[in-house]
């Protein structure tokens, strides 16, 4: 089963411009930069598999049959990946490990084993995930976009980072059965920098005649033996980073940040009318509504979510201010509009075709769409930045609260529910506008 993605924290560029460190050359140059990245990562997989070797040595049976499980568990097929641990494994046994005549327990098992235990999903959605990059990155056509490989690999770093933070638990016990990090880590990366050479690929065929040797030098002495019952029980695991479903969810996580950010300048638009003349920013947000609803034959979640961004917009005075409708700011944010239309229009079309379960192949073009209207919002807003925090305008503050609007976007489960809230919200917005409709009949 594939375990879901979790919305995190939305981080905001001041430019709307999303941070991808491999966007400053072109398509070839930002690739061969993600393929020394997945070496890297490679590396940092290999030395937390050697750790967790040092951690069982105290029992080799319960080590050799983990490692037997974490290179055969998934193909018997000579993959790079798996031929490179499989190398790992095979050098630092019989140079660091075998030579100190560790003890062998028959159905024993290591002191470490329950820490190792509960690693096992991270080791194996580790080597799938780096198996997926590899095989991705050394395609010649173009099968997931940058932006895509960007996030599966900063996605990879936490699986790392949680699996580092698990075996440095224990970090005194592996270094006192002779783990070194600093002396494993270059020789590990002697085996991976070939990764993606086209002569390397060449090497790992001929691997092929050599790994019988290697595997009879590393797994003889459990060969023909049960194997370790607990170790038998390691569930398998179908990682989502670059699974079936990645491809969608990710591009659902960018929708949300991108109603977030939706919401957060329609905010700021308000309050920075606030200051002028409280009417103008109910005629903007009633004209927002009415933009975002009138040709369409079912709901608006885009437009449902904005009823939330008036919550904290309140009055400064109980009466209307600047009668003769001479509203200055109104002059600013009127140049807006359009761009809010479009935005708004394009994300509720995004939003249809994710939550169904047809083709969303033009997603990534709608989506770039809608960035270039929340960037022309931007812009034209940045002058306005200083009166709307002065008028109670926080970022921040807003950001977690609309976060809680809208990470519900996508869920089944919450859509029923929902209704009765929008329903109170309309109701609430005519409340509203109420003295705006009055004052203007």
């Amino acid at each position: 089963m594939e375990s879901k993605s979790t919305y995190g924290a939305i981080r905001r560029n001041p430019r709307l411009v999303r941070y991808y460190p491999y966007t400053t050359g072109n398509s070839s140059a930002v690739k061969e930069e993600m393929k020394k990245e997945v070496i890297q990562l490679g590396v940092k997989l290999s030395v937390s598999v050697v750790e967790s070797m040092f951690l069982l040595c105290d029992d080799i049976r319960t080590m050799l049959f983990f490692c037997y499980k974490l290179w055969r568990g998934y193909n018997p097929r000579p993959y790079p990946v798996l031929e490179r641990l499989l190398r790992v494994m095979h050098c630092v046994y019989l140079r660091d490990i075998k030579p100190k005549k560790r003890v062998f327990k028959n159905y024993g098992q290591s002191v470490q084993w329950r820490l190792i235990s509960t690693t096992w999903e991270d080791f194996s959605n580790g080597v799938m995930v780096m198996h997926r990059l590899v095989r991705i990155l050394r395609r010649k056509g173009r099968s997931y976009d940058d932006r895509l490989l960007f996030s599966a690999i900063e996605k990879y770093k936490q699986v790392l980072k949680r699996l580092d933070d698990k075996l440095r638990s224990k970090k005194n016990v592996s270094e006192k059965n002779g783990f070194m990090r600093e002396t494993i880590e270059p020789n590990i990366y002697d085996l991976w920098k070939s990764i993606f050479d086209e002569e390397a690929k060449e090497t790992t065929y001929t691997l092929k005649e050599i790994r019988n040797s290697i595997i009879s030098g590393i797994f003889d002495p459990i060969s023909g033996k049960p194997i370790h019952r607990k170790i038998r029980a390691l569930p398998s695991h179908t990682p989502y980073i670059l699974g079936i479903d990645f491809p969608k969810q990710e591009l659902k996580e960018e929708v949300v940040k991108l109603g977030i950010e939706l919401s957060l300048l329609v905010a700021q638009s308000m309050f920075f009318m606030r200051d002028d003349d409280y009417r103008s920013t109910l005629w903007f947000y009633l004209k927002l509504w009415i933009d975002a609803t009138k040709d369409r034959d079912q709901d608006s979640p885009v437009a449902e979510r904005l009823l939330y961004v008036n919550y904290d917009i309140k009055p400064k005075d109980k009466e209307f201010e600047n009668d003769d409708a001479r509203w200055v700011q109104s002059k600013v944010i009127r140049t807006t509009r359009k761009d809010f239309a479009a935005g708004i229009r394009d994300l509720d079309r995004l939003v249809t075709i994710l939550r169904g379960e047809g083709s969303y192949s033009d997603g990534r073009e709608i989506t770039s769409r809608i960035e270039e209207a929340l960037k022309r919002i931007d812009d034209k807003l940045r002058c306005t930045k200083k009166n709307s925090e002065e008028n109670g305008f926080a970022r921040e503050v807003m950001e977690s609260n609309i976060l809680e609007v809208w990470r519900s976007l996508f869920d089944k489960n919450a859509k029923e529910a929902w209704k009765p809230r929008v329903m109170r919200r309309i109701v609430s917005l005519t409340d509203i506008c109420k003295p705006l409709l009055e004052k203007t009949l």
